[in-house]
């Protein structure tokens, strides 16, 4: 079955669409049970309709903190084993799967404490970045290594601010331009990854399952920082 992935790119991107799949599985779950919850008269889930009609979760925090601080242990735990084990075995494929469910989990979360009606639309702008980002990213001739230093350092700002925002809320505009900053930081993180992608493709030494899962891992988490920033954005609620 194996032998129809020949090259890095296909290794990677077969990697990288079980890896979303997990996560779309991990937020659907969410979704589904405080749904089901709603619908079965539980007090702690009620909803509201918004200007469109469409109805609105609102649900119990201490509820929803239960299945929240499980996943987060469980991506953490499983991030660090991704870090950790370099080579391709069952203990890493499992963490793979672990660490996309989980953080399907929190996703799911975010979109009921923001606003789960908007979920498609977001996912709508996600794949479109990610489409273009990958088609300009793996275009022959074109060299993104030169953002390297200047995304780091971004990325570490960016961090930095975003634990401030923990302790100091913001609100309107200032939280539009922040989440504005965040899509433009990933999207480029998108392009540096798919043109490193490409290049690592034509090596013949590193096209191995544990590069290309390197690689996939790093791709999925620009994706779904750029998925949570757009959330954000285009979010009222903070």
């Amino acid at each position: 079955m194996f032998d129809i992935f020949e090259t890095l790119l296909s290794k990677t991107f077969f990697i990288l669409a079980i890896s979303l799949s997990f996560c779309y599985f991990g937020t659907q779950a969410v979704l589904s049970y405080f749904r089901k919850l709603k619908n079965n008269g539980s007090p702690d889930v009620t909803a509201v309709y918004n200007e469109h009609g469409q109805e609105d979760l609102i649900v119990n925090p201490e509820l929803i903190m239960k299945p929240f601080w499980i996943s987060f242990a469980a991506f953490i735990l499983s991030f660090i084993i991704l870090l950790v084990c370099k080579n391709i075995s069952v203990i890493n494929v499992l963490a793979m799967l672990v660490f996309t469910f989980s953080s399907g989990v929190t996703i799911g979360i975010r979109l009921i404490t923001q606003d789960e009606n908007i979920g498609v639309q977001v996912t709508q702008l996600t794949g479109l970045a990610v489409l273009l980002t990958a088609v300009i990213g793996t275009f022959p001739g074109i060299d993104f290594s030169f953002l390297e230093g200047f995304l780091f350092i971004s990325l570490i700002c960016f961090l930095i601010a975003s634990i401030v925002r923990i302790f100091v809320q913001i609100s309107g505009t200032a939280r539009k331009i922040f989440a504005s900053i965040g899509v433009a930081l990933f999207c480029a993180y998108l392009l540096f990854d798919f043109n490193r992608l490409a290049k690592f493709n034509e090596i013949e030494v590193t096209n191995t399952w544990s590069t290309a899962l390197n690689l996939a891992l790093e791709i999925y988490l620009d994706i779904i920082n750029l998925f949570i920033q757009i959330l954000n954005l285009l979010s009222n609620n903070n």
